[in-house]
């Protein structure tokens, strides 16, 4: 349906309705996201915070910390996920100030399911790979298969999920000492 890789793209659901949460999770999943949830503010800040997510889905209430504070860390902190908030709270003066502080969407529950996959592609579709491998000596990464190829005997392997994530990481940071996270 959707013409755009959205292979191994990591996304944080930071929402207390937690049969919504997994709803979302679930149905993002089959698009073939890699999904983590945190089911109230201190924890979604905490994860956000991170860095090592593609795109945020927010929602406002949440109890501990609300999702307009957790928006402004995530800004004030130069974290590069896009963010989409995904709220009851759908009144012109809060969609303005998601906008204001920094979301680079806003969705006002309810909400269809397939239209929140269709944002979700579209704010990440920016972000896909302009070429399908990344090289580093004798190994070649297929970014459409996940195959990992050695350039010498032509052997493949495949990876998925953490794996794949870490390596391309990896690959396209060599030589450097990276951070656990």
């Amino acid at each position: 349906l959707f013409p755009y890789t959205t292979l191994f793209r990591s996304i944080l659901i930071v929402e207390d309705e937690e049969k919504l949460a997994d709803l979302v999770a679930t149905r993002l999943k089959k698009e073939k996201y890699s999904v983590d949830i945190s089911y109230d503010g201190e924890e979604g800040l905490y994860n956000a915070l991170e860095d090592i997510y593609d795109l945020i889905i927010l929602d406002i209430m949440l109890p501990n910390v609300n999702g307009m504070d957790i928006l402004k860390e995530i800004k004030k902190n130069n974290i590069k996920a896009k963010v989409i908030m995904l709220t009851a709270k759908s009144e012109l003066y809060d969609k303005l100030q998601g906008f204001n502080e920094g979301a680079n969407d806003y969705v006002s529950k309810p909400f269809h399911i397939d239209e929140l996959v269709a944002r979700v592609n579209a704010q990440l579709r920016v972000d896909n790979v302009i070429s399908n491998t990344v090289e580093f000596e004798d190994i070649i990464l297929d970014l459409k298969s996940s195959d990992i190829i050695n350039k010498n005997t032509n052997d493949k392997i495949n990876i998925i999920n953490k794996e794949f994530q870490l390596l391309e990481h990896f690959m396209n940071n060599p030589n450097q000492i990276l951070s656990k996270n």
